[in-house]
């Protein structure tokens, strides 16, 4: 029988605003080096607060007023400035109804948008190949610790005997009622 993982993922942090989280989250990512940089205001989360008319959830406040001047390719790459949120509207594949409950924060690697769900929090993937709506994280917590993983993986500090064992350590780490494991390892 093979062995799950070649050697465990370090998780320096298993949520946002836990004792140190800030002290240990920097010098995981410092390790990895990525620069740490802090938002200089929080007034830009009243503005953006106004212009999406939605209350940013206090965990993902804090993650972007710590760390969300973080420009990597390695780690959240095509996460948004704040500033940059937007609301998912009309698209060629999806009806209006099915989109103004979202903010986009983050993109795919194939570009497909990644959003909260406003009323929940929820990190939704919106795909237009295949056209297709799921949740893939239960917040942004979990989005940040799956960040955390294959930065890990990158480095080559941690590898998977197959696709069907890392969608399974990480379905077992990210849990969360109505997730789509298998459609977020295949565009995320």
């Amino acid at each position: 029988m093979s062995e799950k993982i070649n050697r465990e993922p370090i998780l320096p942090i298993r949520q946002i605003g836990e004792d140190n989280w800030i002290e240990k989250l920097s010098s995981f990512l410092e390790d990895h080096d990525v620069e740490v940089i802090s938002l200089e205001r929080e007034k830009i989360f009243q503005k953006t607060e106004y212009y999406l008319d939605w209350i940013i959830p206090s965990q993902i406040k804090d993650y972007f007023l710590n760390f969300g001047g973080i420009e990597s390719s390695d780690f959240m790459y095509n996460l948004k400035k704040i500033d940059e949120w937007e609301v998912l509207t009309n698209s060629l594949w999806f009806k209006q109804e099915e989109t103004d409950e979202y903010i986009i924060f983050s993109e795919s690697p194939s570009n497909d948008p990644i959003c909260f769900k406003r009323d929940t929090g929820q990190v939704y993937l919106f795909s237009h190949d295949p056209i297709k709506r799921a949740k893939v994280y239960k917040d942004f917590n979990d989005y940040l610790l799956n960040e955390m993983i294959d930065i890990q993986k990158l480095y080559t500090e941690v590898t998977f005997d197959c696709s069907k064992e890392e969608i399974e350590y990480k379905a077992n780490l990210l849990d969360g009622d109505g997730i789509d494991f298998n459609f977020r390892y295949l565009k995320l």
